[in-house]
């Protein structure tokens, strides 16, 4: 017996809610599947893309060094920052992430500001830089 339209409507309208329903059970939110990520461009003190720059990342309001996913091998002198994989790590009203960069006795420090939306699906930036340049640490005194 073939189904008729009414039945592939009903059975659309189905698969429509039991998805939504899955990402928010009071049914006011579907998050997409974008993965979302954030990268920074380190330039060294000639402007040429940095290598093998050694990121640390801090949620200043937790404390909590958080580590994003891997995306594989990016392009020389472009590093991860953050990505969605992290969404549980930030607040809807946004919070400061401190990324410190260190190559040798050269550094950057660099203060994003990332918040999660309503529906906690997606990362967003609300702040920071898109490239930094790398220079020697001042001595310590």
């Amino acid at each position: 017996m073939k189904p008729t339209w009414f039945g592939w409507k009903a059975l659309a309208v189905t698969v429509v809610l039991t998805l939504a329903a899955c990402n928010d059970p009071a049914g006011s939110c579907a998050c997409t599947e974008e993965f979302r990520y954030f990268t920074v461009t380190v330039l060294d003190d000639a402007t040429q893309p940095a290598t093998n720059v050694a990121l640390t990342r801090t949620n200043l309001r937790t404390g909590k060094v958080l580590e994003p996913g891997w995306l594989g091998d990016l392009v020389p002198g472009v590093y991860l920052v953050a990505d969605d994989g992290l969404v549980s790590e930030f607040s809807t009203g946004g919070d400061t992430l401190r990324v410190t960069g260190v190559q040798g006795g050269a550094t950057f420090t660099a203060d994003y500001v990332f918040a999660v939306d309503a529906c906690r699906c997606h990362l967003q930036r609300v702040s920071g830089p898109d490239t930094v340049i790398i220079g020697e640490s001042p001595p310590l005194r």
